[in-house]
């Protein structure tokens, strides 16, 4: 059977999503999915909580709709091969397929850990921590994740990111390309979306699609494999469309902090209509 479904996903566990975990599968149920990978911000989260979300992943689930729970961590990168250290953000580490909570940040000893204790590890939206990749990511990253809704849009993936993946593929062929809406709230609904085919929809079947890279993300006129290869792949059209929606978000951000620094607030009508068409 072919199952659709959505990857890198917060709810209300997460300290800055919008949804419950509830409300959340309405929704996907709703637009055809079938299953969602959440990869809930560790920041500020309790054992208890984790505990909880773990549950009610469990209990939300049903024979049509999966939840895979998962977390998202902070990770200082550490001193670079062959490369000068500059000043950069912590790394954010997707950790798909898993009910392990190791605490609110990793360092290289405990992502290694983590990374144990869950199905696909990947280095979540490059861009946001300058595309730097230290030894301890070399060794326990499964994946990169190319295409993130919130810095690259919903057209195609970032041009960058695929050529760090193209990089780190040579040290490893088995690293995989994801992409991810990095959903927080309602707008962020959209592509890209996750394909596979499954025996049957089962957490198991869906994290052993993920796992072996059987699958594809995308939108009706970009399929990625999970090796990160499509039709058109590298040309100069996806290069201006990855530039064009790239040079969007970060204007639509700066002018949104502008206003709300003068206490001024888009309508919402606006703000979806711009999100829908980026």
């Amino acid at each position: 059977m072919i199952a659709k479904g959505i990857l890198h996903v917060h709810s209300t566990f997460s300290y800055d999503g919008k949804m419950s975990l509830s409300a959340l599968r309405d929704l996907c149920i709703e637009r055809g999915l079938s299953f969602c990978f959440l990869s809930e911000h560790t920041d500020f989260l309790t054992v208890h909580n984790a505990q909880l979300f773990a549950q009610e992943c469990r209990a939300l689930s049903t024979g049509s709709f999966i939840f895979i729970p998962g977390f998202e961590v902070p990770y200082t990168v550490g001193p670079l091969k062959n490369e000068i250290a500059r000043s950069h953000k912590d790394a954010h580490i997707l950790l798909f397929g898993t009910e392990v909570f190791l605490g609110q940040k990793a360092d290289a000893q405990i992502l290694r850990q983590w990374s144990h204790a869950s199905a696909l590890t990947v280095l979540a939206h490059p861009v946001r921590n300058s595309f730097t990749v230290d030894e301890t990511l070399t060794e326990v990253l499964d994946g990169i994740e190319i295409w993130n809704q919130q810095y690259e849009g919903k057209r195609v993936p970032r041009t960058r990111s695929v050529r760090l993946l193209r990089t780190l593929q040579k040290e490893n062929q088995k690293l995989l390309a994801t992409g991810g809406l990095d959903f927080h709230r309602i707008d962020h609904m959209g592509s890209p979306v996750c394909t596979m085919e499954v025996s049957q929809l089962t957490r198991a079947t869906l994290v052993e699609a993920l796992q072996t890279g059987a699958y594809t993300f995308g939108t009706q006129s970009v399929t990625v494999s999970s090796i990160g290869m499509w039709q058109g792949n590298g040309s100069f059209r996806h290069g201006v469309i990855s530039r064009f929606s790239i040079m969007t978000i970060v204007c639509g951000k700066t002018v949104n902090a502008l206003l709300a620094y003068f206490g001024i607030r888009l309508p919402k009508n606006l703000v979806r209509f711009i999100r829908k068409r980026i």
